[in-house]
């Protein structure tokens, strides 16, 4: 009982120092500047953080199982540059072109769990390499250019506002899908199904669970959400970009990280990739709104993973 509430204490200790990270960027830069609590401005930061933060939801389920997935940038690149080609240059409706280039994306991340569990390559290896094929990919079907279409079908998701309150669709729809997932993980079998794989998969294999299917399962969904950002900001830029999503998977991995999910799996949830997404995008549009270059953003968000990483180890500790 006693090692118990330790652990419970150490989880808490872990919870609240990001919470207080999160308060503490909040005050500073609402005292740096006025303009960063303005309404326009939270919107700004909601709709920057909507397209990385539903990729990190994928990423967060493939961490949970002990591995990660690097080729959420390329497979967001790749299927915004297929949304963008089904409805530009082979003329097909939006709505298709979308469930066509959604199809695309679980087949990346398909094949992705396929060479994990069946072929057992390492994940690092083997969604690198995916990353590296889609990249290639997304030359030879756009031609090296951007492919533009401002249809207002096309351009629905990534640039409607929300009657009444003005905020963008991107920033709504963020925050169901961590609703969503957040019970998926929570409240069904196949969560319960994730955390027991990333915490010994042997044993879960001893206890009957399909450590096969769930991880295909799992990389398919990583697929998916990647994929459905790309097509989000495909939509959002009114053109199928051929270079965006190249940082997403570092990124997504430190955001999941920052919010308490442990790279040996096992340990962690959605809603705290929420805040570790929160953290990273108020951070970048703080130094932003300071007028700090990327460079300075890019070590402000190095220095925040190491931290992540040390607070980790500590409240570890702190539970045995």
């Amino acid at each position: 009982m006693k090692s118990r509430e330790k652990k419970l204490n150490g989880d808490t200790l872990n919870r609240l120092i990001l919470i207080v990270l999160l308060v503490a960027e909040v005050l500073i830069f609402s005292l740096l500047s006025p303009y960063f609590l303005t309404v326009k401005n939270i919107f700004a930061i909601g709709l920057n953080i909507s397209v990385l933060g539903i990729v990190a939801i994928g990423q967060t389920l493939c961490i949970l199982t002990a591995d990660f997935d690097l080729s959420v940038g390329g497979t967001a690149c790749f299927t915004g540059i297929m949304f963008g080609f089904f409805t530009v240059n082979a003329g097909l409706p939006v709505v298709v072109s979308l469930l066509l280039a959604m199809v695309v994306a679980c087949a990346v991340g398909l094949i992705n769990g396929l060479l994990i569990t069946k072929m057992h390559i390492n994940a690092f290896i083997t969604t690198m390499a995916t990353n590296f094929m889609l990249g290639g990919l997304v030359q030879l079907v756009s031609g090296g250019q951007a492919i533009l279409c401002r249809d207002s079908a096309y351009t629905f998701l990534g640039q409607t506002k929300i009657p009444g309150i003005n905020a963008p669709l991107p920033m709504l729809i963020f925050i169901i899908l961590y609703i969503i997932m957040a019970y998926v993980l929570k409240n069904t079998v196949f969560g319960r199904h994730i955390y027991c794989i990333g915490g010994n998969v042997e044993a879960a294999r001893i206890a009957g669970i399909n450590n096969t299917r769930v991880k295909n399962l799992t990389y398919m969904l990583s697929g998916a959400f990647a994929g459905f950002a790309g097509i989000i900001l495909s939509s959002r830029m009114a053109a199928a970009q051929i270079s965006v999503g190249s940082t997403y998977g570092m990124e997504s991995i430190a955001g999941t990280v920052l919010g308490g999910t442990i790279l040996a799996g096992g340990k962690g949830n959605i809603y705290g990739t929420l805040v570790g997404i929160l953290i990273t995008g108020i951070l970048s549009n703080g130094l932003t709104m300071l007028g700090l270059s990327q460079a300075w953003r890019d070590i402000a968000t190095g220095l925040l993973l190491i931290f992540a990483i040390i607070m980790q180890n500590v409240t570890k500790n702190i539970g045995k």
